[in-house]
C-alpha cells in the first residue's frame, strides 16, 4: 500500500508539471532565423543605422598649426547618436573632447555635432560649448584623393542637422569612414 501511495503522488507531481504554461527549457534559436540582424524589429530599435570614423592629422598648412583628431559617431534605430570627438591643436594651444549627439550623413559626407566635456584653447575652458565639423569619405586608395574634414567649429550651436557649409580640406594623414 505504502508503495502504491508513492506511484500515484510520482505520477500526480509529474502530471502537475506538465500543465505549466510556457517553456520550461531553452527557447528555440532558430526564432531569428530569416530577420535582418541590424533591423529595428530584430533589435527593438537598438540597431546600428549609420556610422562614421575618422581619425590622423588635421590640414598641414605651412605653418603646421593644428595637430590631430578622432572622432567615432554612431546613429542607432532608435533615432539616439552616440560617440565621441577629440581635436588637439597644433603648436601645444590646447584641444577639446566632446560627447556627440547629433550625427548627419548625406551621400559621403557627414556632419556631426556635440558638447565639449573638457578641453581648453588658449587657457580659454571650452567645456560645456557646443562643437560641430564636417568629414568627407573620397576614398580607400592611396591611388584616391584625400579624405576631407572642416575644422572644429566651437561654439557654434548650429545642429548637425542642418548640414551647414563648413569648409572641407584634404587630410595630410588618416582616413574617414561614412557608413
Amino acid at each position: 500500500m505504502k508503495r502504491i501511495s508513492i506511484t500515484l503522488a510520482a505520477v500526480a507531481f509529474v502530471a502537475l508539471a506538465c500543465q505549466q504554461s510556457g517553456p520550461t527549457g531553452p527557447m528555440n534559436s532558430l526564432s531569428n532565423v530569416g530577420q535582418v540582424m541590424f533591423s529595428n524589429q530584430a533589435n527593438n530599435g537598438n540597431g546600428v543605422v549609420h556610422k562614421v570614423s575618422a581619425g590622423g592629422a588635421d590640414v598641414d598648412f605651412a605653418d603646421h598649426t593644428d595637430a590631430n583628431f578622432s572622432l567615432s559617431a554612431v546613429e542607432h534605430g532608435d533615432g539616439t547618436v552616440t560617440g565621441e570627438y577629440t581635436d588637439q591643436y597644433g603648436q601645444g594651444d590646447g584641444g577639446f573632447h566632446a560627447q556627440l549627439n547629433c550625427l548627419r550623413i548625406v551621400g559621403n559626407q557627414a556632419w556631426v555635432s556635440g558638447v565639449i566635456t573638457s578641453g581648453n584653447a588658449g587657457g580659454f575652458d571650452l567645456t560645456g560649448l557646443p562643437v560641430i565639423t564636417r568629414v568627407a569619405d573620397v576614398g580607400t586608395s592611396a591611388n584616391d584623393p584625400p579624405d576631407l574634414i572642416s575644422f572644429s567649429f566651437v561654439g557654434v550651436a548650429t545642429p548637425c542637422t542642418a548640414a551647414p557649409n563648413l569648409p572641407l580640406f584634404p587630410m595630410t594623414d588618416g582616413q574617414v569612414k561614412v557608413d
